[in-house]
């Protein structure tokens, strides 16, 4: 099935302006000749527990684009409330089919991502035992995102 000749306008412009801003330091790249998967590499911002780590994301646009949200995952591990251990799903409340505008786009998306790095949405904790561990021992907590963060060079 081929996508849609506005999605495919939309998109490509997005790609084109994101390629050449680069918020946040945030380099994007679509790994293969598909317009609805994108990776992006995010920077830990700087004073972040993820300070100095580069993640690498994909972001995945579904076909009805921007009417509905698009997915994002880390593909790097990281240690964070918002994000799945297992599967790297991140948990973000504007990515819900709720929440979601056709008003956004992926800059949005990824500019949420780097927002998240810095504080994150506790009320969406993608992982119960993290968010635990962020209330109740956050020197632990710090411990082992600095070291996720690490991990990525």
């Amino acid at each position: 099935m081929s996508l849609r000749r506005d999605f495919v306008s939309r998109v490509q412009k997005e790609l084109k302006q994101l390629q050449s801003t680069k918020p946040h330091g945030i380099e994007v790249t679509l790994p293969s000749d598909s317009l609805q998967l994108w990776e992006a590499v995010v920077p830990g911002p700087k004073d972040s527990y993820y300070d100095g780590g580069l993640f690498k994301v994909q972001v995945y646009l579904p076909e009805n684009y921007p009417l509905g949200p698009p997915s994002v995952r880390f593909l790097s591990p990281i240690y964070h409330v918002n994000v799945s251990p297992s599967s790297g799903h991140v948990c973000l409340g504007f990515l819900t089919e709720e929440s979601w505008l056709p008003t956004r786009c992926v800059q949005d998306v990824l500019s949420g991502v780097f927002a998240l790095l810095i504080r994150p949405e506790l009320a969406n904790a993608a992982d119960h035992t993290l968010l635990e561990m962020y209330n109740k021992n956050k020197v632990v907590y710090e411990q082992n995102a600095r070291k996720s963060a690490l991990n990525t060079k």
